[in-house]
């Protein structure tokens, strides 16, 4: 266990102050992902420097998002918070459920059905939406960052 640090709460102040040291007018709010299992304390940044944050495919936002859950000292998804700029990472997690909701589809007709290759958070949308739904599994295939999800009949 970490020793904590920033509580959730305390989150927007600190990107607030965080991207007025960068000279970024940033301002952050909690905002419900409407699936809160697989989205915890989704945290949207809005203002007029925001959409830096997004550019070339969110580095910048995955730094900041590394360097938050830093500051906070948890590792329990319950307890991080998760950045999100104009909801492209809210979008991102519908676009991945709906295509594990596909696959176990095809999984149940066909009997399996593998996803091209997903990060970390990507596979666990997928094992999440298959999970709710019986009578299927799912398993990460192969090495690296980047993984193939196999969906398939139990």
């Amino acid at each position: 266990m970490r020793k904590s640090g920033a509580t959730l709460e305390s989150v927007p102040e600190l990107i607030a102050r965080w991207g007025g040291h960068l000279g970024l007018a940033l301002e952050a709010r909690f905002s419900p992902s409407g699936d809160e299992e697989a989205f915890p304390n989704r945290l949207a940044i809005a203002g007029p420097d925001a959409a830096l944050l997004g550019a070339n495919r969110g580095a910048a936002l995955d730094a900041l998002q590394f360097l938050v859950h830093e500051a906070q000292g948890e590792r329990e998804d319950q307890k991080l918070a998760y950045l999100d700029v104009k909801g492209a990472r809210l979008f991102r997690m519908q676009e991945v459920m709906a295509m594990g909701q596909f696959a176990a589809e095809k999984a149940r007709e066909l009997g399996s059905h593998t996803l091209g290759a997903l990060s970390a958070r990507e596979r666990r949308w997928v094992h999440l939406v298959v999970s709710r739904i019986e009578g299927l599994g799912t398993e990460s295939e192969g090495t690296g960052t980047f993984k193939p999800v196999k969906v398939f009949r139990k």
